[in-house]
């Protein structure tokens, strides 16, 4: 399965790259911030089935980003990565229509684990 990596941190996003390809994903761009994703993603709509998105990132943030898959229906699935844990933005995020929540730090079994559920579930069906 094609993954994206949404990241600003470069250690995070080369843990994060690690760990996927070493469950068997291949990462086929990782960005530092939404927009450079988005523009990629707009560009590429098919070569990517799921994004990990960062949540606090210059220029579009991963809320923002978030909200443009939405709005141009992209047919990806979304992981969130941050270091926030509110349940209550976890909890907003997936009635939303992200498939997974992933805390940092993270580690490698909590990552595939979580990844290996949301790809079980269908693509979101965007309203």
């Amino acid at each position: 399965m094609n993954a994206i990596i949404c990241e600003d941190h470069k250690a995070d996003a080369a843990r994060l790259h690690r760990i996927l390809e070493s469950g068997g994903f291949h990462v086929v761009a990782t960005f530092e911030n939404g927009r450079q994703m988005m523009d990629w993603l707009l560009k590429h709509p098919n070569e990517a089935e799921i994004v990990f998105l960062d949540i606090i990132m210059p220029v579009l943030d991963g809320y923002a980003a978030f909200w443009e898959i939405r709005e141009y229906k992209l047919n990806v699935r979304v992981v969130f990565v941050s270091v926030e844990n509110s349940q209550s933005v976890i909890a907003s995020v997936l009635k939303l229509g992200a498939q997974s929540y992933i805390t940092k730090p993270f580690e490698r079994e909590s990552v595939l684990e979580h990844v290996n559920k949301a790809i079980k579930l269908p693509l979101p069906a965007w309203k």
